[in-house]
Order: C-alpha cells, then structure tokens, then sequence
C-alpha cells in the first residue's frame, strides 16, 4: 500500500499542469487560442477554415504567471457580462476568456467589439501579446 501511495504522489507531480488561462477568439473562418498553465507553459494555436496549424510554445516566468492572475484581478474579469444593449457587427466573432485561478473561477464570452471597451481591454491587449512573434 505504501508503494502504491508514493506511485500516485510521483505521477501527480509528473501530471501536466491545469490551465489556469484559456482565451479562444473567433472571426469568420479563423480562430485563435491561448492556453497559459499553472507551471508558465503557454499553448498558442490557430485554426484557419477548419485546419490547425502547429502549436506554438511559450513559455512564461512564475512571477509572469501570478502578474497574469493580478491583471485578471484587477480588471475584475470574472464580473465582465455582455451588454444586451450591444449589437455585434455583421459576422462579428466572439472571444471566450475562461480562468481557473483558485480564487478565480469564471467563463466570460463577449462579442470581440464588446472586449475591447472599458477595463475589458486591457485584457484583450494581454492575451494578444501571447501571440509568437512572426518568423521564430
């Protein structure tokens, strides 16, 4: 039994790490998504008309990660709704801003306009700074 304790104990730690930040924005026919873990590993993906292309690692410090966390914070996410009064553009896409910091816990899906008012952009500024730069 005690081996079996240490087994699980040493596959736990070797588990990869939760996302704690999951951002996917969509446009007609292109969709773009970052996926930022708890140990800094982030996942940059797009799919254009149906085909992904390769995933794009990066990787953020700790304190990076915890900035990340205080910047969502900050800008009081999780409280961010989408205005009924808000009317999208013709084929306007949605971005999905999903956290799982412990104490931050939320799903937030506005229109991609919508994210870009008020304290909601500072965010959208955030997550687009993910992006690899072209060419590396």
């Amino acid at each position: 039994m005690r081996h079996f304790l240490l087994l699980l104990v040493a596959l736990a730690a070797c588990a990869p790490k939760r996302p704690v930040v999951t951002w996917v924005s969509s446009l007609t026919g292109v969709q773009e998504r970052v996926e930022i873990r708890s140990d800094g590993d982030v996942s940059y993906t797009t799919t254009v008309k149906g085909v992904e292309t390769r995933p794009q690692p990066i990787k953020l410090g700790k304190e990076q990660v915890e900035e990340l966390a205080e910047l969502m914070r900050a800008q009081r996410a999780c409280e961010l709704a989408h205005d009924p009064d808000f009317t999208p553009a013709p084929d306007e896409g949605q971005s999905t801003l999903e956290l799982s910091f412990p104490d931050q816990r939320c799903k937030v899906v506005l229109w991609n306009r919508e994210w870009l008012r008020d304290r909601s952009r500072e965010i959208v500024e955030t997550m687009r700074s993910m992006r690899p730069l072209r060419g590396h």
